[in-house]
């Protein structure tokens, strides 16, 4: 089935302006081709096909359209490249994977999190030959920076908390408030690993919640 640029972009849930940043195509031309005003040339298609992983084919072009027939030599392969293709992408999942979970490190020592998503990411860097890939792995980066700070940020403000709130049950305070904010984050940090590989399983662009800071 044929779609228009747009509804493939909606698809994978970029922005016209994360997909002129990923594919190195002017927001501008984007916007042209997405109105009908323009058909792209190959060069572009090309480019634009690459960054959202999709078949020429499925770009709209008007029938007779000098561009559709650049297009479908653009499809026409090897069936070895594609092989190639399926395992790379296999690998870079599995890079991803790695690095979610490599997260988890926090939960034996404080705020190792940092520390172990980073090398894990230099580690698989290469096998992340994709825009999207790369993407999703900064994201996860971006949320451990993010997640650490907050705690931090967090456990310094326990004393304000306390002041603010006398009431607070005697029983809780046998342990240190900071403690408590700690292991809330601590669950959060799990949970949210563990909802990214979930919907890592189901699509490469998975956490669009999560800002990118890198």
């Amino acid at each position: 089935m044929r779609k228009n640029l747009k509804q493939i972009r909606n698809e994978k849930r970029f922005s016209q302006q994360e997909l002129a940043n990923l594919s190195g195509i002017s927001i501008r031309t984007i916007q042209r081709i997405e109105k009908n005003e323009s058909k792209g040339s190959p060069y572009v298609i090309k480019k634009l096909c690459a960054t959202l992983e999709a078949d020429p084919q499925t770009i709209c072009f008007e029938p007779g359209d000098p561009d559709e027939k650049e297009a479908d030599q653009l499809q026409k392969v090897p069936a070895t490249e594609s092989t190639d293709n399926a395992s790379i992408r296999r690998d870079a999942s599995r890079a991803i994977k790695y690095i979610n979970f490599s997260s988890l490190t926090v939960l034996l020592l404080p705020f190792s999190n940092l520390i172990s998503t980073a090398v894990f990411f230099f580690i698989f860097k290469k096998k992340l030959n994709h825009a999207i890939n790369r993407v999703t792995a900064l994201k996860i980066l971006s949320f451990q920076i993010i997640w650490s700070i907050a705690t931090i940020l967090l456990m310094i403000a326990v004393p304000l908390f306390i002041f603010l709130f006398p009431t607070i049950p005697a029983s809780m305070l046998d342990i240190p408030t900071f403690i408590w904010v700690y292991w809330f984050m601590l669950s959060f940090q799990l949970i949210t690993t563990l909802v990214i590989s979930f919907h890592l399983n189901k699509t490469d662009n998975p956490i669009q919640f999560i800002p990118n800071i890198l």
